[in-house]
């Protein structure tokens, strides 16, 4: 799994380079990327025409530990990948809403469309920072909604933890991406995706399968 997205990811990269110059990849956190940024830190590109964003952000500093900016400098800001571009989310502001039009500012600077976007997906159908019955979900999935990112605040539960506030790239910014990896690992989220797809459609990684074109990598 982590093969064939690595190659994937860095011909998705390097077709953006030979078209305009440069690249923008958005990344998520969490423990199911690392093995692949591991393996991209080694990948010969050239990084310095590279931006590396986020796909979506817990509204926490960046010495909190859930701080998806931290981690992926921490594992993708290495060896030859440390020659790109990083850029986070997070700014001074208290909460994402206050933030977004900043925010929306930042990533206005990246390359866009996105070469690729890297996708998560939780136990509950959420991808980004898209959750089910989030204050702010509808505005972040409009198809009309041409904004790079949204500010929402998910309703709590075990998959969200304590860290309600987030930003989140918008549904039409991952769509217009030229790759869009979904990479989920074991039977659990397996069984949620096919579920979402068939039958559970109104869960946010559903509804983002019918407006993207999404390769999904899975590994058990």
């Amino acid at each position: 799994m982590v093969d064939a997205l690595e190659e994937d990811t860095s011909e998705a990269l390097m077709r953006a380079i030979k078209k305009q110059g440069r690249a923008a990849w958005a990344v998520s956190g969490g423990s199911t990327p690392k093995p692949l940024f591991e393996a991209m830190a080694e990948a010969p590109l050239a990084w310095e025409d590279i931006q590396v964003a986020l796909v979506d952000e817990r509204w926490v500093e960046t010495d909190h530990p859930r701080s998806n900016e931290t981690f992926m400098r921490n594992a993708l800001a290495q060896k030859l990948a440390a020659e790109a571009h990083f850029l986070g989310m997070k700014t001074k502001h208290a909460n994402p809403f206050d933030a977004v039009a900043d925010v929306n500012k930042r990533y206005s600077g990246l390359s866009l469309p996105f070469a690729s976007v890297l996708l998560g997906m939780g136990p509950d159908g959420h991808t980004a920072s898209l959750f089910p019955e989030a204050e702010g979900l509808e505005d972040a999935m409009a198809t009309t909604n041409m904004s790079p990112c949204a500010a929402l605040k998910a309703k709590r539960s075990d998959v969200t933890g304590d860290e309600l506030d987030r930003m989140s790239l918008t549904a039409a910014t991952i769509a217009a991406a030229q790759h869009v990896a979904l990479m989920i690992t074991g039977l659990e989220k397996k069984q949620v995706l096919e579920r979402a797809l068939a039958t559970d459609t109104h869960l946010p990684i559903a509804r983002l399968a019918q407006m993207a074109d999404i390769t999904v990598y899975w590994a058990p």
